[in-house]
């Protein structure tokens, strides 16, 4: 099972999921290239669901098979990317459970993300875009209610899909950290990955443990003076206006009026 994250804020976009993958009953979360999340020329992957479909577009990554270029510039691509893995999948692929036609439906669930878009793209094929953010996966309804109620919070894309992540995994006995966590750069992609499909670098922080949401008021302030994302010029706060005191203060400055004659 999988929990996948993506947050975009401020022109930053920021993708993580967990780790865990289970095997009937027993689960593991120290598999070697354990992360989730897959490099494309033009986009970083994930799936929520059978991991052979991990295996899979390793396996189109190493053949180069020229369905691997796709931009991903806007729903249309994407939706021509999962037609021509689902045709691959019925033509190479013939690797179904007993009795069932898994890939009528591909059954997985996935997320793809470029530095402008967010995208999850359904079982049945059908593809979303989302603005701010997207959750998909075991636990994603926890991970849903965080972000909906600290996106105008936290400044940081990093700590929203960190602490979104973490909801999850908190809730749901189908995720389980470490957690991966990755800024999607434009200066990531354009060349075919030479190191394979997860070749992240050190653009990728794993978080072993969770750290929790603590206390987010000075969180949001450290984040914000330390190393957040700087506000775009004429970005307005979300924060209240103080109008009491603006009431107050402009009081004071208000001519004394003549007392009346009696």
């Amino acid at each position: 099972m999988t929990i996948l994250v993506a947050v975009k804020k401020f022109g930053r976009v920021f993708m993580g999921a967990d780790r865990i993958v289970t095997f009937g009953t027993e689960y593991f979360t120290d598999l070697a290239d354990g992360s989730k999340i897959m490099k494309l020329k033009h986009a970083y992957l994930a799936t929520s669901g059978y991991s052979l479909l991990d295996n899979i577009i390793e396996h189109l990554h190493e053949t180069n098979h020229k369905m691997m270029s796709n931009t991903f510039k806007n729903r249309a691509q994407v939706f021509s990317f999962f037609l021509e893995l689902y045709a691959e999948l019925k033509k190479s692929y013939t690797l179904v459970d007993s009795g069932k036609d898994t890939y009528a439906a591909i059954y997985n669930n996935f997320m793809v993300v470029t530095p402008q878009h967010i995208y999850g793209v359904a079982n049945n094929l059908s593809v979303s875009q989302y603005e701010r953010f997207a959750c998909l996966g075991a636990g994603s309804d926890y991970s849903l209610g965080c972000l909906y109620g600290l996106f105008d919070t936290i400044d940081d894309g990093f700590e929203l899909c960190r602490i979104g992540l973490e909801a999850a995994c908190h809730f749901s006995v189908y995720c389980k950290e470490p957690l991966d966590v990755i800024e999607v750069k434009a200066s990531d992609f354009g060349t075919r990955p030479a190191r394979g499909y997860k070749s992240h670098g050190r653009a990728l922080k794993t978080l072993a443990k969770r750290k929790t949401p603590g206390n987010l008021l000075v969180g949001t302030k450290t984040t914000q003076s330390a190393k957040g994302p700087k506000r775009p010029a004429g970005q307005k706060d979300n924060k209240p206006v103080a109008r009491v005191a603006k009431s107050a203060a402009a009081a004071k400055k208000r001519p004394a009026r003549p007392k009346s004659a009696k």
